[in-house]
């Protein structure tokens, strides 16, 4: 378990908030924003939230991610998508405040190819912050 107390989260894969609600109800976000793009899961989604009584901290964007994402907010990001969320990586970083935060990056690799992944995935990331102006470390 982690602590995201005074933290704002954007989960660009929300779904029916398998990581928004742990974020909220666990971690003790201060506000999460929530992407999702498929009816069905918003509406269990927006069930989910009013539910566990949190449905006053999370905002929900509808649609594409990559386009609709928060710019600027975030002090973590979750990528939560599989087989690869590499195609929102640069609205992941975008929406990283100004002092920066934590990417939490979801992927698949074989067990004998997680060193190499990893590495990539930094070096990407890195590439991506730097055409950004965003520091990276």
């Amino acid at each position: 378990s982690f602590d995201c107390k005074d933290e704002v989260v954007l989960d660009m894969f929300s779904g029916i908030g398998y990581y928004v609600l742990p974020y909220l109800c666990k971690a003790k976000a201060k506000h999460v924003f929530a992407c999702e793009w498929n009816p069905q899961a918003l509406k269990y989604l927006s069930m989910n939230l009013a539910s566990n009584g949190v449905q006053d901290k999370c905002t929900i964007i509808e649609g594409d991610s990559t386009a609709n994402a928060p710019v600027a907010i975030a002090n973590r990001v979750n990528l939560g998508l599989i087989p690869t969320s590499e195609m929102a990586w640069p609205a992941a970083i975008r929406a990283l405040a100004p002092g920066g935060g934590w990417l939490h990056v979801h992927g698949n690799c074989l067990s004998e190819e997680v060193n190499e992944w990893a590495s990539r995935t930094a070096q990407t990331l890195e590439k991506i912050s730097i055409q950004q102006g965003k520091p990276f470390h």
